[in-house]
């Protein structure tokens, strides 16, 4: 049975298989909500905001440790260490002000970097940039639309989009539309005999094994 622990705010993790990325989109507002990425046997979830919010694997097992000197690792201090033979590590830098201080640097042989550009890139200040061998990148600054300012705009591979402002139809405004090969509609046609489902799930395409979309 597959046990999942959840750690901090921040922490959380879970497992995939090879190159499967799960994403997790709101039955309410249609927003991506999270993704879930299999690395080996973890699964680590990425929440909306490039956070790594939970972790969870099959091998979970064994006992529980948490950092305690408060002196010498306060960048760590009362954080998760390991489970059993896995171990949990965090970044220390000179400066705490540095937006990546205290966060998650490894889960047992997973790397963890983020994206730390004050100045061209503050979309992106402080958010996952990658997880192992997984890249990922987020929306910037758009003059016309900035609806998607910030969301996840790609994992590897995987492209990530929204609907942005559209002069007829603002049925798909905000909405996940696409994340990778799979497509997602919703309902338009705000006629008097469809107008309970303007705006609401049409059709959703291309979900797979590999790359699944998921609502809530």
């Amino acid at each position: 049975m597959k046990k999942s622990l959840l750690l901090l705010p921040f922490l959380f993790i879970a497992t995939l298989v090879q190159s499967q990325v799960k994403a997790y989109v709101s039955g309410k507002n249609y927003d991506l909500q999270s993704v879930d990425i299999t690395l080996g046997n973890l699964i680590i979830n990425i929440s909306e905001d490039g956070r790594i919010a939970r972790f969870s694997s099959d091998v979970l097992n064994g006992n529980v440790d948490y950092y305690d000197d408060e002196n010498f690792d306060a960048y760590r201090f009362g954080k998760l260490k390991n489970i059993g033979d896995i171990k949990i590590d965090y970044w220390d830098t000179p400066d705490k002000t540095d937006p990546k201080y205290g966060k998650i640097k490894s889960i047992g042989n997973i790397n963890v970097s983020y994206w730390d550009q004050r100045v061209f890139e503050k979309e992106k200040l402080g958010k996952v940039k990658k997880v192992g061998h997984i890249s990922i990148d987020y929306w910037g600054n758009d003059i016309i639309d900035n609806s998607r300012y910030g969301k996840m705009k790609s994992i590897d591979s995987i492209s990530i989009d929204y609907g942005v402002k559209e002069v007829i139809n603002q049925s798909r405004y905000g909405k996940l539309v696409q994340f990778g090969p799979v497509k997602i509609d919703y309902w338009s046609d705000d006629t008097f005999t469809d107008k309970r489902k303007y705006g609401k799930l049409k059709s959703v395409t291309g979900n797979s094994k590999d790359i699944m979309v998921v609502f809530l």
